[in-house]
């Protein structure tokens, strides 16, 4: 009886080993395939950061506020184009620190030696909760930036 308990206490232990290795290899699958899609998804970024400044430098040209006018506005500022400022002006920085980031990994990624362009990769992935979260106060910078502009009235066009 003794023997028939040792058999299957170590048919339980071999199933839970096999499942623990099993999960790992499972995560391992999933952290390669996330490291083989990084330039990819970097070069994604990098394209959405040019269209986003893209929109930013539009939008004020449209506005007809000055790059430097917005970044002097008063923090107590409430007027429309103080806010239409104070809005460009956080979509700017936060564009800059995202694009910052995003082109230090894309050029550690574009290294010729091998290893440290897998080593910028697996650095990439590791950050994609950071990269993450600037995408999304990139996305809320222009949300503010487009309600500041929709408060607005229509700017005036000679034809």
């Amino acid at each position: 009886m003794a023997e028939v308990l040792g058999v299957v206490a170590s048919g339980i232990a071999v199933a839970q080993a096999a499942q623990t290795v099993g999960g790992v290899v499972l995560s391992l699958s999933r952290l390669w395939n996330e490291v083989k899609d990084v330039p990819d998804t970097i070069r994604d970024l990098l394209e959405e950061l040019e269209l986003a400044g893209k929109l930013v430098d539009a939008t004020e040209t449209e506005l007809g506020i000055a790059g430097a006018a917005a970044a002097a506005v008063p923090q107590g500022d409430a007027s429309l184009t103080g806010l239409q400022s104070l809005a460009i002006h956080r979509c700017r920085q936060v564009h800059k620190h995202l694009r910052d980031i995003v082109e230090d990994l894309a050029a550690d990624i574009a290294s010729s030696r091998r290893r440290k362009s897998l080593l910028a990769k697996g650095k990439a992935v590791l950050k994609k909760d950071a990269l993450g979260n600037y995408e999304k106060r990139l996305q809320k910078a222009l949300r503010f930036l487009d309600s500041a502009v929709q408060l607005g009235p229509a700017p005036t066009r000679s034809i």
